[in-house]
């Protein structure tokens, strides 16, 4: 196997491990799933199913697993970039215990539009093509943007 690949896994690995233990520190923290607790919100029209949200993280893990991994190929903007990407993955795993162990709706939401910027600022800095690569990320941060603030305004 190739050393690319093998790196490419252990970042796939350690994300997916991380987004396990900050949903699981949710059941530690309140006693009941995120999936309970979501169910409890005034949510909005266009709130997901509770079943969606984990396939769609799996895939969005693996995404910026096999972008992390390739982040030592920056050739211009290297440090930028290397910050960028891992604030804003500190920022995805304790959001989760933000937003529903702690239920502080409004840091979360702070936190989710950081990570959007940030996110937002690694497409613009980084010109390699594995950039799109976090497109969908993207959309999927906006899309959680919008269920925050409407979590945060209806509850």
């Amino acid at each position: 196997m190739k050393k690319k690949s093998v790196k490419a896994i252990a970042f796939i690995a350690v994300i997916l491990i991380l987004g396990t233990l900050s949903s699981f520190s949710v059941e530690w923290i309140r006693g009941v799933s995120i999936g309970d607790i979501y169910g409890t919100f005034n949510l909005p029209p266009l709130a997901p199913p509770k079943w969606l949200f984990g396939p769609a993280w799996v895939l969005l893990y693996i995404l910026l697993g096999i972008y992390c991994a390739n982040l030592n190929l920056v050739k211009n903007n290297r440090y930028a970039l290397y910050t960028y990407m891992y604030v804003q993955l500190a920022l995805n795993i304790f959001w989760t215990v933000v937003f529903f162990s702690f239920s502080n709706f409004l840091l979360a939401t702070i936190m989710i539009v950081i990570m959007d910027v940030l996110v937002i600022a690694i497409i613009f800095v980084d010109k390699r093509r594995i950039k799109l690569l976090l497109v969908p990320y993207l959309l999927w941060l906006l899309f959680a943007t919008y269920l925050s603030i409407s979590v945060l305004i209806l509850n």
